[in-house]
């Protein structure tokens, strides 16, 4: 309620101390009641002073402290990769569904009254595909281990593969390096499962490690820098994402794994969740529209391949983008442990921009936190606005969005999402739709705010900068983190036709490998598919086939100049 009270002291100061007009025929008011002018000064906020990012734009500075995503994957509700993650917020499809059959029996652990005891009063979530699937013999792991292993630490690990596929890194190219490995993880329900077993005896136990989920991949890839697993609720990824870049920029790490995981494996959650009333009613996470009452809980992995800027261009490495600056703190004492200050995002978000030595006019699109609660939404778009005033910029100015409106909130992993989000617009340079805020939240009077929803699709024009984007995420206890990022300075080349319809000067060599027959020819199958319809270079893919990608025990060589050859050997 304090917070409320300062939102509207410090927004509608105008309207509270506004005279009001007498009725008709009635008497004006006395000298005794009459209120302050409307151009007084404006009711002083409470809490501490925030600092707002310098306001004259400042001089380039040293590149040493950006760093560079070098490697990115990914899978999320209806989508198995970032490829298919882009087509989802490209059409703004909302990828929320009611609860899997094959996870729990949804109607016995839902009751419509949140304040039902030990049940859950929504039966909606974002759910992965085959979160129990993995191939424990391709790691070298038994089966009997991988069965006792947490889903996400068997989810991060296939994705940890992905994302240095994409890097074009082999692990004898990383082997006994200082490589860190940092993962945002916040709910282990394998365990329960485990639990039920030890009742039922006789048994091995599932356990839930999340140390393991960082630990497993290092060991794995055999990485030796930093390897940690952190939990800071909903901020995890993004605050792993921010010490995998200190840990870059002070020399510790040469290269860094980061990013996040989750995933609802019992219906603990559901119910814990529903008991604290954090849950939507309906299924619908409205970020910054009206209605919204909860938020809609959704799973997730996804990292990044982080590299230092000035090595990831003497390296010639690929660029998705790159992060000037990143920040985290915490809230202090609010009025609530859940309630979030506006001041301490304010602060965090322009430590951030001061570090990336921006300020907001070079700033062109924000990726909020955008829960979708009555009261959230309102106090992160008041933290917002205090780290941007410097700008004084008209209503509007700056579009803002949500993927948690796409796909819910990926809880620990969801900063990952917004990071994948933000660097697919970089990509494709284009702005995708924040859903279900057509009718906005009334607490927060866009009429007046710097700040708009992006509700459709929209090209993200180009200026005499680079894009750039804000990332915030912010944790339920009030751990706070925010990234500023920058599209890459050097976009991948881009041909003319797609790969199978190109020739190239001299023949090339294209390469795949697959631990059996049955694996190879299905990666065969997507390889055509895949040079049918992306228009990259045909030599450049041949030579990344060559030299980034692990040999494995059964393989196929094509030899041919014409890319439609090649897709027909495929």
């Amino acid at each position: 309620l304090g917070e409320l009270a300062d939102y509207f002291a410090g927004h509608h100061a105008a309207e509270l101390t506004e005279t009001p007009r007498p009725e008709p025929d009635a008497p004006r008011p006395g000298p005794e009641a009459s209120a302050a002018p409307a151009d007084a000064p404006r009711v002083p906020r409470r809490g501490k002073a925030v600092r707002a990012p310098r306001a004259a734009r400042p001089a380039p500075g040293d590149d040493d402290h950006r760093i560079a995503v070098i490697g990115l994957a990914g899978r999320y509700p209806m989508a198995d990769d970032v490829d298919e993650f882009w087509a989802n917020l490209l059409e703004g499809r909302d990828c929320v569904t009611e609860i899997p059959e094959d996870r729990w029996d949804r109607d016995r652990w839902y009751d419509p009254d949140p304040a039902a005891p030990g049940l859950a009063h929504t039966r909606w979530g974002g759910f992965l595909n085959d979160v129990d699937r993995f191939d424990p013999l391709f790691f070298g792991i038994s089966p009997r281990q991988a069965e006792l292993m947490d889903p996400q630490e068997r989810l991060f690990l296939q994705n940890a593969w992905h994302v240095l596929e994409d890097a074009g890194y082999r692990r004898a190219d990383l082997a006994g390096r200082p490589v860190g490995v940092y993962v945002g993880v916040m709910y282990g329900e394998y365990q329960f499962q485990g639990a039920l077993d030890a009742l039922r005896g006789g048994r091995p136990l599932t356990g839930s490690s999340f140390a393991s989920i960082a630990n497993r991949v290092s060991h794995q890839f055999d990485l030796a820098g930093p390897s940690l697993a952190l939990d800071t609720m909903c901020s995890s990824s993004l605050t792993a994402i921010h010490l995998a870049c200190e840990s870059l920029r002070t020399g510790e790490s040469e290269l860094a794994i980061a990013g996040g995981v989750n995933v609802s494996v019992h219906p603990y959650k559901y119910a814990f969740l529903s008991q604290g009333r954090y849950l939507s009613s309906d299924g619908r996470c409205r970020s910054f529209g009206a209605g919204g009452d909860g938020y809609v809980p959704g799973e997730g992995v996804g990292a990044v391949l982080l590299k230092p800027y000035r090595q990831a261009l003497a390296d010639g490495d690929r660029i998705h983008g790159l992060i000037l600056g990143s920040a985290v703190n915490h809230g202090a004492r609010t009025n609530g442990y859940t309630v979030p200050s506006p001041h301490a995002q304010a602060r965090v978000i322009g430590a951030a921009m001061e570090r990336a030595e921006v300020v907001p006019e070079q700033i062109g699109y924000v990726e909020a936190h955008g829960t979708g609660t009555a009261l959230g939404d309102p106090i992160e778009l008041t933290g917002l606005t205090t780290a941007y005033r410097s700008a004084s910029a008209a209503p509007g100015r700056w579009p803002i969005g949500s993927v948690k409106s796409n796909v819910g909130h990926l809880e620990s992993a969801a900063g990952m999402a917004g990071l994948t989000k933000a660097l697919l617009q970089f990509t494709h340079r284009t702005l995708v739709p924040s859903l279900h805020s057509a009718e906005p939240n009334p607490n927060i009077d866009f009429a007046r705010s710097p700040f708009r929803v992006q509700r459709e699709t929209a090209p993200w024009p180009g200026g005499d900068e680079p894009r750039r984007a804000g990332l915030s995420s912010f944790g339920a206890g009030g751990a706070n983190a925010h990234l500023v990022l920058e599209e890459s300075p050097r976009p991948d080349p881009r041909a003319d036709l797609p790969a199978a319809r190109q020739t190239a000067a001299e023949p090339v060599l294209f390469l795949l490998s697959a631990r059996d027959e049955e694996r190879l020819r299905d990666y065969a199958d997507r390889a055509a598919r895949f040079l049918a319809a992306e228009r990259v270079p045909l030599a450049d893919l041949c030579y990344t086939t060559q030299v980034g990608r692990e040999a494995l025990d059964d393989r196929l060589a094509v030899l041919a100049a014409d890319g439609a050859e090649i897709a027909d050997a495929l």
